[in-house]
């Protein structure tokens, strides 16, 4: 028995904003704009919108600040310093899922970062190929990532499996 399950994700969401540094980004632990998470922002973005589409309802203000700082960071182009490019660029991929979810995603910004898909991890790219798919006009981008991630696969036997070697920072 759980007996608190029923109440759990509201209340997890009524938490979210005491991880929201000013900055807007989440942090694990301290709200404060050094110890934002770009990943967890993004993933957390993310989240946000699956709930969202459950008719979960979400702390908007919180969703939109954290929608402001993903936006910042896709035009910054910074990371934090342990972030290899391989890292950087997926993480990049799942903030462009979360806002294209969302509808906050446009075309120009997806572009941007097509010169980056090699160097995501699978998990980067199949997050920019669901970006590309939510992004009206992206349809030959999602075609392309499409078989670049198809490549990755070997099958045999009926099975499938996808494979790819990660640099030491993941």
């Amino acid at each position: 028995e759980w007996p608190e399950a029923e109440t759990l994700p509201a209340r997890t969401l009524d938490d979210a904003a005491s991880f929201q540094a000013p900055n807007g980004g989440m942090a694990y632990f301290v709200a404060r704009d050094e110890y934002v998470s770009p990943y967890l922002s993004a993933y957390t973005a993310l989240a946000f919108a699956w709930l969202s589409d459950a008719g979960v309802p979400v702390p908007e203000a919180v969703e939109t600040r954290l929608h402001e700082y993903l936006e910042t960071f896709l035009r910054t182009d910074t990371a934090p310093d342990f972030y290899t490019r391989g890292m950087a660029s997926t993480v990049r991929a799942v903030a462009l899922a979360a806002l294209a979810k969302r509808g906050k995603l446009a075309l120009a910004e997806l572009q941007r970062y097509r010169a980056h898909v090699e160097y995501m991890s699978l998990f980067g790219k199949a997050h920019y190929l669901q970006a590309a798919l939510a992004v009206p006009g992206a349809e030959a981008i999602a075609r392309e990532v499409e078989e670049i991630i198809l490549r990755s696969s070997v099958r045999s036997g009926g099975e499938i499996s996808f494979n790819e070697v990660l640099d030491d920072g993941y």
